[in-house]
C-alpha cells in the first residue's frame, strides 16, 4: 500500500512517523570524515604554555606589589633596583606577548606575528640589558625615578 500525500513535506513526515525510533544515544550521526581520522589536532603537552606560564605571569604581577612599596618606604637599594631592572621588563614582555599572540596570530598573519615577536624579544634583551648597565654604572631605577619625582 502506498501512501500519496498532496505535498512531499507531507509524503517525508508520514515516512518518518513510520519509522522505527531508536533512542538517542544508539543513533549514528552521518559525518562526511571517516572515523578513523581526526579532524581535530590535539598539540603535545607543553609546559611553558600551559598553567605553568599562567603561574609565572601572575607570581611576576604580585611580586612588583611589595617591590614598589618597599622601594617608596626604604628608598634606593641596590637589591630592589636589580628586582626592578628584571621583574618589570619581563612583567611587560608577557603583556605584549599576549597582545601579539591575540592580535596578530602565527595563523592569521605568520610573517608579522615572527617580525613583531622578533621586536618583542629584541626590545626585552635591550632593557634588560640598558636596565642592569642603568643600575650598576649609574644612579639606579629608584633614584632616577625619585629625582624625576621632585623636578
Amino acid at each position: 500500500m502506498s501512501l500519496r500525500l498532496a505535498s512531499p513535506t507531507l509524503r517525508s513526515t508520514a515516512r518518518m512517523m513510520a519509522m522505527r525510533q531508536q533512542p538517542m544515544g544508539l543513533v549514528k550521526i552521518h559525518s562526511s570524515v571517516p572515523a578513523k581520522v581526526n579532524a581535530v589536532v590535539t598539540p603535545p603537552a607543553d609546559r611553558v604554555h600551559g598553567s605553568y606560564h599562567w603561574d609565572a605571569e601572575r607570581a611576576l604581577s604580585m611580586a612588583l606589589v611589595p617591590l614598589i612599596g618597599s622601594q617608596l618606604a626604604f628608598g634606593a637599594a641596590p637589591i630592589t633596583d636589580t628586582l626592578l631592572g628584571v621583574i618589570l621588563p619581563l612583567h611587560i614582555h608577557i603583556g605584549f606577548d599576549s597582545c601579539i599572540t591575540d592580535y596578530f596570530g602565527a595563523r592569521k598573519a605568520p610573517v608579522m606575528n615572527k617580525l613583531m615577536n622578533a621586536a618583542l624579544y629584541g626590545s626585552t634583551a635591550a632593557t634588560l640589558y640598558a636596565s642592569y648597565h642603568f643600575n650598576t654604572n649609574d644612579i639606579g631605577l629608584t633614584e632616577l625615578v625619585a629625582r624625576a619625582w621632585t623636578a
